[in-house]
């Protein structure tokens, strides 16, 4: 089927304008597109906010940091996989196609969640006989019996020594392979329904995408995430995938009111010429043509320039204009990477942070156990003998305070904030904004890291008898954690501050990749957007996996209090290793501020405000163009894309 063409025809083929009311079949199409990606969003996160906790408690049981790095790798993968998808819908299939040719993967990978998790009537005395069958069994499978033994804390416990974990490593893989080509796609796709309209309704259109995304985040990490943990994973998981079967049978439904551009083939190819042949004739300094007026004799401003037809090359000035921007972008995404580094730990370290927490009320009464003797209990210990009730509050709840700072301040920036600078003369530019981002998630880093050491001293709170342990034990599920009297609560400002940090850099840096994106590579600078995002998550992998065995301990079962081992010689304490999330925490702001002073940088080099100013303007009024470049466009043998006469006036 042509893009051209709905599945349910109802807008012109030509013009793509409705043919029956387009004021109606536009708000029909937009509201599709945000139902659609609200429940996508509530499937996602159903994954992705427990996902942790999942594998940490029983039966599967995987030590907490092998846990975070299965998070971290779904994360990466999937914003991996976006890139591949917009250039996917950018060369073969369109945007349309390509979405619910991901939302069919999507679904596929999600069948199988529900099989991971036994039924809460199906539950067995021991946790080993509820896993899969086609699990394969760790070697390590009883964690309940590491801790009546020895610890060897020089032996890392890879990710793939857990239970269960082929199976499950390939169930992420092909949830994350669905979910990415539908998150690159799914804003332009949705952009593309507003396109003609103002700049302020673009800018309407991108922040009650990102408010959807959160609404759905909040359900799903409201609502999904305590049926989890307080019901069973099996009817969590199920919930989610009827929200994304749903979300599938919306988005084909809004068909009939859809705008359908066409796809405009793949600028890498074209990008790569441009490049080579660039710096080929920049390293032979080729003069000009002089024949081909006195206008082209000006010297270039760049090694890219000498690609151009007027500088002896073979591609049209915008076409070379176009790979500069592409370039730029580029260059910004990379910036970005720090942050977000820290935006993934909400949903890792912050959520494992969380459950060796009080989650209790406040005005509740906790018994604190004292264990001087704390490598003997790591902190999955059998429920069974553990008496009392489980938390009332959920780990992943605190989540919830970035979503809701995101809910509540957007439409107050896009309402009020925003529209009243801009009246002022003072509008607040893409670079303020994702400056206050970067620093506002530095400082979420940082809060962390303060929480993590009170965390500590509450869990050892003598300095003379270093290897007690003051904790709370919390079952939640069949695992019970080994927590500090701390409440939870501590960690509301370091969420609150991460949603206030979106507000500005994300949304930012979002409006950006779309504003900026040349119009035959939209789905695939979007992808390229996402794909940083993906390198933000493995390099997250990779630094904790460095400080593993430093900051970090091995065969934790989810206590990441330890002191391992911790043995009284004659008085004297051996301890040789100390777990110090804090630090982590620490090294995660130094790596943000590093990332801000590396984006001013860039803007100031690559004059980002002026391209954004640059482009804003030339989307305002009709392009105009010069004899010369028509003249150019007919000589040149080679062009980037191909712009309508009517589109185009001659001065």
């Amino acid at each position: 089927m042509d893009e051209n063409t709905s599945l349910i025809s109802g807008r012109n083929r030509e013009t793509g304008q409705s043919v029956n009311g387009s004021g109606c079949k536009v708000k029909v199409a937009e509201a599709a597109v945000l139902m659609t990606i609200t429940l996508e969003r509530i499937a996602f996160y159903s994954l992705a906010g427990n996902l942790v906790l999942f594998l940490n408690t029983n039966p599967y049981a995987w030590t907490s940091y092998n846990a975070v790095y299965a998070l971290l790798y779904f994360f990466g993968i999937s914003y991996l996989m976006s890139f591949f998808g917009g250039l996917i819908a950018d060369t073969l299939l369109g945007r349309f196609k390509s979405l619910l040719l991901s939302l069919l993967l999507y679904l596929v990978g999600y069948l199988f969640l529900p099989l991971l998790r036994s039924t809460p009537q199906n539950i067995h005395k021991h946790p080993e006989l509820d896993l899969p069958k086609l699990c394969k069994l760790s070697p390590y499978i009883n964690m309940i019996n590491i801790s009546h033994g020895l610890i060897d804390i020089n032996h890392q416990k890879s990710p793939f020594d857990e239970s269960c974990s082929g199976l499950m490593f390939g169930v992420l893989t092909l949830i994350a392979i669905g979910s990415g080509p539908f998150r690159s796609n799914i804003a332009p796709f949705g952009a593309d329904q507003v396109k003609g309209e103002s700049q302020q309704a673009n800018l309407t259109f991108f922040n009650w995408y990102y408010w959807c995304v959160n609404v759905g985040t909040l359900i799903a990490l409201l609502v999904i995430t305590y049926v989890q943990q307080h019901e069973s994973f099996y009817d969590g998981y199920l919930s989610a995938l009827i929200c994304l079967a749903v979300a599938a049978f919306v988005f084909l439904c809004g068909s009939c009111s859809y705008v359908y551009r066409p796809r405009t083939g793949s600028v890498f190819k074209n990008i790569f010429t441009v490049l080579c042949e660039a710096c080929t004739k920049c390293c032979r300094r080729r003069k000009p043509d002089s024949g081909l007026g006195d206008d082209a004799i000006e010297q270039p401003s760049s090694c890219l320039d000498f690609a151009m037809y007027r500088y002896g090359g073979n591609f049209q000035e915008g076409t070379v204009n176009e790979v500069k921007k592409v370039l730029k972008i580029i260059c910004v995404f990379l910036t970005m990477v720090p942050y977000w580094m820290v935006y993934f730990q909400m949903e890792t370290t912050f959520l494992l942070q969380g459950l060796h927490m009080n989650l209790n009320l406040p005005k509740e009464s906790t018994n604190v156990t004292v264990d001087c003797n704390p490598q003997n209990s790591t902190g999955n210990d059998d429920p069974d003998d553990i008496s009392g009730k489980p938390p009332k509050l959920v780990a992943a709840w605190l989540s919830i305070f970035d979503i809701i700072f995101v809910i509540i301040l957007i439409p107050v920036f896009d309402r009020i904030i925003y529209p009243r600078l801009a009246k002022a003369g003072r509008p607040m530019g893409f670079v303020l904004r994702v400056s206050l981002g970067m620093m506002i998630a530095a400082s979420a880093v940082c809060v962390a890291g303060v929480v993590e050491h009170y965390h500590l001293k509450s869990v050892y709170q003598n300095d003379s008898m270093p290897c007690c342990t003051h904790t709370v034990q919390q079952k939640i599920g069949r695992t019970v954690y080994n927590a500090a009297e701390m409440s939870v609560l501590w960690q509301i400002p370091q969420y609150a501050l991460i949603g206030l940090s979106e507000v500005f850099a994300s949304i930012a840096a979002l409006e950006f990749a779309y504003l900026m994106a040349p119009k035959s590579a939209k789905g695939i600078i979007m992808g390229l957007f996402y794909l940083f995002t993906g390198v933000g998550s493995f390099i997250g992998f990779a630094s904790m996996a460095i400080f593993q065995g430093i900051w970090f301990g091995p065969y934790d079962s989810g206590n990441i209090n330890c002191r391992l081992p911790c043995t009284e010689n004659g008085g004297k304490f051996d301890i040789k290793l100390k777990c110090h999330l804090d630090n982590y925490f620490f090294f995660l702001a130094g790596i943000e501020v590093l990332g801000l002073l590396l984006f001013l940088f860039v803007v100031k080099i690559c004059r980002i405000q002026n391209e954004i100013s640059a482009v804003v303007r030339q989307k305002s009024q009709p392009q105009i163009i010069s004899k010369r470049s028509v003249t150019e466009r007919l000589k040149s043998p080679v062009s980037l894309q191909r712009q309508s006469s009517s589109d185009i006036s001659v001065t």
